[in-house]
């Protein structure tokens, strides 16, 4: 049911950034990994006219490791000038953040945040969403993402969370901060996120 429901977020959120009458893309292609959490998919589309993506994902919802799709990312960034796209040209990418690393990462930052705690009890559960999106970037949730990306002179920024799932932090394996208090605490653990690629020269 998860899987189902970030899948057609993925689906309205790419449809948002479609001209109004954006035809069938014009290339799309899909690479598949074996990962050791299971079959790990990474697909090229690109639009006339629109944006031009990467969606990654892994068959049954699996937890993956960040660490090991990375390498999986690399091997399609050499190979897309093959397709005739030029890494300048990706736009955005698109994944679910249950990535081990990824929500270690997250779950230690939201509990040291005092932010936090008050967005969890706000009557909009919307005010979190901003702050899923703020602590990725800044607890490099992707970090080996960011290094892959670094190398061909890209960088990448997290610039929005859908659909995101809340756990209590025991559930996440990480390990509690020091002055801390992670009884009971809900963090983040999953969600759809939007990563935006941007030029290292233009920044």
């Amino acid at each position: 049911m998860r899987l189902a429901r970030a899948s057609l977020a993925a689906l309205i959120l790419l449809t948002a950034l479609l001209p109004v009458n954006a035809e069938e893309p014009q290339l799309t292609r899909t690479w598949k990994f074996q990962g050791k959490g299971g079959e790990v998919e990474i697909t090229l589309t690109r639009f006339a006219g629109g944006p031009t993506s990467l969606s990654i994902g892994s068959l049954g919802g699996q937890v993956q490791s960040e660490v090991e799709e990375a390498g999986f990312l690399s091997k399609v960034l050499v190979d897309l000038p093959n397709y005739g796209v030029g890494l300048q040209s990706l736009d955005f990418i698109e994944c679910r953040s249950n990535l081990t690393e990824a929500v270690d990462r997250v779950a230690t930052y939201a509990a040291s945040s005092s932010q936090w705690r008050g967005a969890l009890y706000t009557t909009n559960p919307g005010r979190a969403y901003p702050l899923v999106a703020s602590f990725m970037n800044t607890s490099g949730a992707f970090r080996e993402w960011v290094s892959i990306f670094r190398q061909h002179g890209l960088t990448l920024e997290v610039a929005g969370v859908e659909k995101v799932i809340f756990e209590p932090f025991s559930k996440t394996g990480a390990t509690c901060p020091p002055r801390s208090n992670c009884r009971n605490l809900r963090v983040p653990t999953d969600a759809l996120v939007q990563l935006n690629i941007h030029s290292m020269a233009g920044r």
